[in-house]
Order: structure tokens, then sequence, then C-alpha cells
């Protein structure tokens, strides 16, 4: 587990500004994400640099950052909720329980979203779930170390051989953004940074 989400040391954000060909990323905070060596997640998630601004959710000790090498699984999921249509890639231990979620927000790349879905399975229409049913799901989706959330952006960067995954803090997105990454973390009480 690596003990600091955020990074702020300026040689480390200089670099992933170069990579991501922005010199204004330099003041802006970065996660490092471990990407797993010998997995298909790894060649996902170095095309997740094209979607924009999104909502990354992870599980981790409070201060820690996600760790996407323990995920044996992943699905989308497409649903539409009370407060508008939900879109989602959720990534999951060999135990069942999820470690991560990447969602869709307004001010992301649809098209980029769709190209990414044709490598991805999706899981089919729910069928009406009674009370019991949703309540044990929320239950499940709660179990374990708390969800974390930030609005990122993601660029990949390489450090000794070790592939990993660069997530840039976005400050400046739309209030309709803001406010359904809100939605979405109050939802699973979740702590969305900045």
């Amino acid at each position: 587990m690596y003990k600091l989400p955020f990074l702020r040391a300026a040689g480390q954000a200089r670099a992933a500004a170069e990579c991501c060909g922005d010199a204004a990323a330099t003041a802006l905070s970065l996660q490092a994400i471990a990407l797993p060596a010998d997995n298909p997640l790894g060649a996902l998630a170095r095309r997740w640099h094209a979607l924009g601004p999104v909502l990354w959710l992870w599980r981790a000790p409070t201060g820690c950052a996600a760790d996407l090498r323990a995920v044996a699984g992943w699905n989308c999921i497409h649903r539409i909720e009370p407060d508008g249509i939900c879109e989602a890639l959720r990534f999951y231990r060999n135990d069942g329980r999820e470690q991560a979620r990447l969602y869709l927000l307004p001010d992301s790349d649809y098209l980029v979203w769709e190209q990414l879905l044709h490598c991805v399975p999706c899981s089919v229409p729910e069928p009406p779930r009674g009370l019991h049913q949703r309540l044990r799901d929320a239950a499940w989706s709660r179990a374990g170390h708390a969800w974390q959330g930030a609005i990122v952006r993601f660029c990949h960067g390489v450090d000794a051989g070790r592939p990993w995954l660069l997530a840039e803090a976005v400050a400046a997105v739309s209030a309709t953004g803001r406010r359904r990454a809100l939605d979405i973390c109050g939802g699973l009480d979740a702590t969305l940074a900045g």
C-alpha cells in the first residue's frame, strides 16, 4: 500500500505535467496508483488519460492511495437513478469486494467513454429488487475501508520499469459535474477530496 495518496513533491508534479503536456499541472496534487504488471487492467487503465475529468473512488485506509494490484475483475454499470443516469466502471478483488470505481461525469469525454466500454463487460439491466436486497447491497458496498473520492484527470507514468497511473486532482469542473460527484459520494458515504 502506498502511504501518500497525493504527492506534492515538485519533481513528481513536474514529471506528471510533462506526461500530461500541461505546465499548469505542477501546482496540483497527484495520486500515484500502482498498476498490475500481469493483468489486462493495466492496458485498460492506460486508456483513461483521454477521458478528461472523472470521479475516482477507491477503498483504502485513510490517507492511502488506491492500489489496483489486488483487482481481479471489473465490469461496468448503467442504470437510471432518481438524479440521472449513472455510468461507472467497478473493480473487484478476488473475494468479490469492490476496490475502486470510476464514474463518468458531465465534464468527461463521452466518445472516449463509449470506446472504453467496448473493452469491458457490462452488467445486464438489473431486474426490480426488493427493499431487503437493496439494503443488503448497500451494506456490502460499505463493508471494509471507507470510500475516498476525488475528481481527477489521469495520465500514465513509468518509474524504474514499473507502470504507474497518475491521477491529477481537477479543481475546475462544471457546477453540474461537482454536484453529480457530491451526490455519488453521498450515496456511498465517501469523502470527496477538493
